[in-house]
């Protein structure tokens, strides 16, 4: 879930340039604080979010342990799609990991913004997008040990070790801080 432009990265320019121009026309500022759940576990959010600054990690809770599946960063959309536009319960919380600012768009008030065609564009290639970062994940999870992630989260946020903790990076590989911390020593260069 780590990626440039989460929701919106392989939207065609011209849709892409539209599709940021309705969210900072209907965006609703809002500053969320380190450690503040902007979507909750099991909650029905009707809305997506532009983050203006910050960094939000995804996670859920299983037999009493939490689990970071990705992160989000400035410039990029979140949300639960299917959550947002199925109206299932979602089942994980977004919560910030420092200090934020977002535009909430509702997804009403998108739809309005939207000529048809181009809300069914848009969202069609949002879910597209959304599966691909799963694929990887995925593919990732399955096909990499945990050194070779954290090589590609360095590779791909340079800065990451400033914006978030060691706790979050550790459960996002799906390892120890400990094993963390001996696969950083390696790796001191690019940090």
């Amino acid at each position: 879930m780590i990626s440039p432009e989460f929701m919106y990265g392989f939207i065609p320019e011209k849709q892409s340039k539209y599709f940021l121009s309705i969210i900072h026309k209907i965006g609703k500022e809002r500053v969320v604080k380190k450690g503040s759940s902007i979507i909750r576990n099991q909650s029905h959010p009707t809305f997506f979010f532009y983050i203006v600054e910050g960094t939000f990690k995804t996670s859920i809770v299983k037999n009493n342990k939490s689990y970071v599946l990705g992160f989000t960063f400035t410039d990029d959309v979140d949300c639960c799609p299917t959550s947002l536009l199925k109206g299932f319960a979602n089942n994980f919380t977004i919560e910030a990991v420092q200090d934020s600012t977002v535009l909430i768009c509702d997804l009403k008030d998108f739809k309005k913004a939207c000529t048809p065609d181009k809300y069914t564009l848009i969202t069609n290639n949002i879910m597209a997008n959304y599966i691909s970062i799963l694929e990887n994940r995925l593919i990732e999870v399955m096909s990499l040990t945990a050194e070779e992630r954290y090589q590609q989260l360095l590779q791909l946020r340079p800065g990451l070790l400033q914006e978030i903790s060691l706790a979050h990076i550790a459960s996002y590989l799906g390892i120890t801080r400990e094993r963390l911390s001996r696969i950083r020593s390696k790796y001191k260069d690019l940090t």
